[in-house]
This record gives structure tokens, sequence and C-alpha cells, in this order.
């Protein structure tokens, strides 16, 4: 009896660890760039904000709310500050990819070490 319960107690704890694993793993490892920038997903709601903006001005404007003068004042107004989001946005995913680029360059960098250490050492074993 009290080496089933001790069996089971084994099964369990593996079981446990098994399921638990990944988790464990992703909370050990390092955070590597994070996928989108704080700054980016700002400039991203900034973006969706005027685009809703643009949408409910084209709709008073439509209704007869706003006259044909504040429409294009507020419309020109909001695609000024329309392209000036999309520049910053250009500007940010550019920033991202140069340092996806210099991490790329840095891993490839620690391959070749890696393989030139390995074929010295292979190379040492063969002699």
């Amino acid at each position: 009896m009290l080496w089933g319960t001790l069996v089971l107690l084994v099964v369990a704890v593996a079981i446990v660890a098994f399921v638990l694993q990944p988790l464990w793993i992703a909370h050990r490892r390092p955070s590597a760039i994070a996928p989108w920038p704080a700054v980016l997903l700002d400039l991203f709601a900034e973006r969706d904000v005027i685009l809703a903006a643009l949408r409910d001005l084209q709709l008073d404007y439509e209704t007869g709310k706003v006259s044909g003068d504040e429409y294009r004042k507020m419309r020109a107004s909001l695609l000024a500050e329309a392209a000036r989001v999309l520049r910053a946005i250009e500007d940010v995913n550019r920033e991202v990819e140069a340092s996806i680029e210099v991490e790329i360059a840095h891993l490839r960098e620690l391959a070749r070490q890696v393989d030139s250490t390995t074929s010295t050492s292979a190379a040492g074993a063969l002699s």
C-alpha cells in the first residue's frame, strides 16, 4: 500500500513538472527585444484616433452638421496630423529594423566563433 501511494505521488509530481516546464523556461529566458516598442503602440493608437476623427468628420459633413469651409479646414488639419504620425511610425520602424539587423550580425558573429572553435578542436582531435 505504501509503495502504491509513493508511485502515485512520483507520477503526479512528474506530470505537474511536465505541464509547468514551458512556463518555467519562459520565465527564466531573458527577454528579447519587445515585439512592439511602447512608442510604436502609442503611435498606432494615435493613428486610429485620427482615422476615427476623419470618419466622424466625413459623416458630420454628409449630414450637414459641418459647413464646407469648416470641413475642409478640419480635414486638412487631420490629414496633416495623420501624415506626421505615419512619418513617426516609419521612423520607429526603421530604428527597430536597424536594431534587429545589429542583433542578427551579432548572432552570426557568435555562430562563426563557435564554428571556428568547433572545427579547430575537431582538427586537433584528428591529428
